[in-house]
């Protein structure tokens, strides 16, 4: 059976493992001999560059290199321009540089050609940045077998590894998205009960608020800084990043800017990032809320995501919680871990063999999916949910039955993400529309109701049935505003493939 693996595809740090023949997950060394490869990617006369080298550009081409693109995921006006280029390129093909350079370390490491993999993204993705995840992978070349939760796989190798059985709460904060998952682990069975995120909050935000701090104090030492100086920017906050990860074992750190030595000690840091940790709190406070569990009710606490390495962090988990840390579980490798153990699942169901592992994974939608309907006075369209929050996933879930106005080849659906029943369209997302054509017409006041179809990847489909008797009528096709089309996706695999990525 042909190799799978597991790729955390993380906002400022990417990771690969492979499942071995003994059942347990291993990353997969970069070339430099790394186990986490830094998601940035370098343009320059005609060329990639991914990792490592790439980061390291930004200071001396800070126009050329482009990191964070997984905040972009699931945008469709994203587009990063290289310096002296008029080459554009959207979220979905730079994410895809990455994957090839990932993949194909992890066919010379193995020693055999990999194509087919599970992707982990953040809890609180939608259903656009999960269809650009995948269309990513496809771009690549690759076979996305899953797209799963990155803190649904953090649980998964913590319980796999000593057949742990108990509720595992995850605090998953990684370098620009934060989740907070519950999940029960029960015999290999592992039951997501509730889960909440914030795709805009992680550590990227910690070094901005670090920025601010050390150029306000450049500023009062008399200092100016040019905003259009973008190599001055990168250096800031290159440096800014580093001293973010001193500050977790020291308890002051250095910035310099000009002829300039800022000293930062924890304590300022610490309140410099108080709103922002305070956040992170809402939102664990949220999952429990949805749970109906207190802390009392978890066995295990796990810190997943690099940012979880600052002292304040976990200081202040703990308190909030009463829990202490798990200690076994690496911040930068589980989600990957994880991953390599789905991947090896999907392979064998696939192939129709036995895995190598047992595991039973039941996860949850963390937004509400939904349709927006007429309002009963006619007066505005509103948010109607068909998916709740929390709903495990794959999932087959009905509307509400409708009638037809009057006769019709053609029904038009818009689909709707959001959490409040009720609400205006403006304070929802639109996915996009669902579309079946008919060769026949259906009668007015045809009653009909949609059911919508959540696979193990939580993106949406819908069926249109008779709501009298059941009878399917047709499958509805989602067109996704935010999305790739098909032929897009081609088109941009074959661009792919005619770059060298190294």
């Amino acid at each position: 059976m042909a190799k799978v693996v597991g790729i955390d595809l993380g906002t400022t740090n990417s990771a690969v493992a492979v499942l071995g023949a003994d059942g347990l997950s291993t990353i997969i060394h970069n070339r430099e001999g790394d186990n986490t490869t830094p998601s940035a990617v370098l343009f320059d006369d005609g060329e990639v560059t991914v990792g490592k080298q790439a980061k390291n550009a930004e200071t001396s081409l800070p126009n050329n290199v482009v990191r964070y693109v997984k905040r972009h995921m699931g945008n469709p006006d994203y587009r990063f321009i290289p310096e002296r280029t008029d080459d554009e390129y959207g979220p979905e093909i730079i994410s895809s540089f990455i994957l090839r350079f990932l993949v194909d370390d992890a066919s010379d490491f193995l020693g055999e050609k990999v194509e087919d993999v599970v992707i982990t993204v953040p809890a609180y993705f939608g259903d656009a940045e999960r269809t650009a995840t995948r269309q990513a992978g496809e771009i690549a070349g690759l076979n996305v077998l899953q797209v799963i939760n990155e803190p649904t796989a953090a649980a998964l190798s913590f319980g796999l590894k000593g057949g742990y059985n108990g509720k595992v709460l995850v605090y998953d904060l990684g370098g620009g998205t934060f989740d907070v998952t519950l999940m029960n682990i029960s015999n290999n069975n592992f039951t997501v009960l509730a889960s909440a995120g914030d795709r805009n909050l992680g550590g990227f935000d910690f070094d901005n608020e670090l920025i601010r701090l050390v150029e306000a104090r450049y500023r009062e030492l008399g200092g100016t800084l040019d905003p259009d100086d973008d190599k001055q920017l990168a250096l800031i906050r290159e440096q800014a990043e580093a001293a973010k990860h001193r500050l977790s074992t020291s308890d002051k750190a250095k910035i310099r800017i000009g002829t300039e030595s800022i000293t930062v000690v924890r304590d300022e840091f610490d309140r410099a990032v108080a709103d922002l940790v305070t956040r992170t709190r809402y939102i664990l406070e949220d999952v429990m809320d949805q749970s109906g569990m207190s802390y009392s009710d978890v066995d295990k606490l796990l810190l997943v995501g690099g940012s979880t390495r600052m002292k304040i962090i976990e200081r202040s988990v703990k308190e909030w919680t009463g829990l202490e840390p798990d200690k076994s579980v690496h911040p930068d490798e589980a989600v990957a871990l994880g991953a390599a153990i789905v991947a090896e699942l999907r392979n064998a169901a696939e192939s129709g063999k036995p895995p190598i592992v047992k595991a039973n994974v039941s996860d949850v939608v963390a937004q509400g999916l939904g349709v927006a309907v007429l309002a009963d006075d006619g007066s505005k369209m509103l948010n109607s949910v068909v998916v709740a929050p929390n709903t495990h996933v794959p999932n087959r879930v009905e509307a509400s039955s409708f009638s037809t106005v009057g006769a019709t080849n053609q029904i038009n659906l818009q689909i709707t993400e959001g959490d409040e029943n009720g609400a205006e369209l403006q304070y929802v997302k639109i996915l996009g529309e669902s579309l079946l054509n008919l060769d026949y017409d259906l009668p007015a006041k045809a009653p009909l109701r949609v059911v919508f179809v959540v696979n193990e990847n939580q993106t949406v489909e819908a069926e249109l049935h008779d709501a009298v008797n059941g009878r399917l009528i047709g499958q509805m096709v989602v067109e996704r505003t935010a999305n790739l089309k098909a032929e897009d996706v081609v088109s941009l695999r074959k661009q792919s493939k005619a770059i060298v990525v190294q």
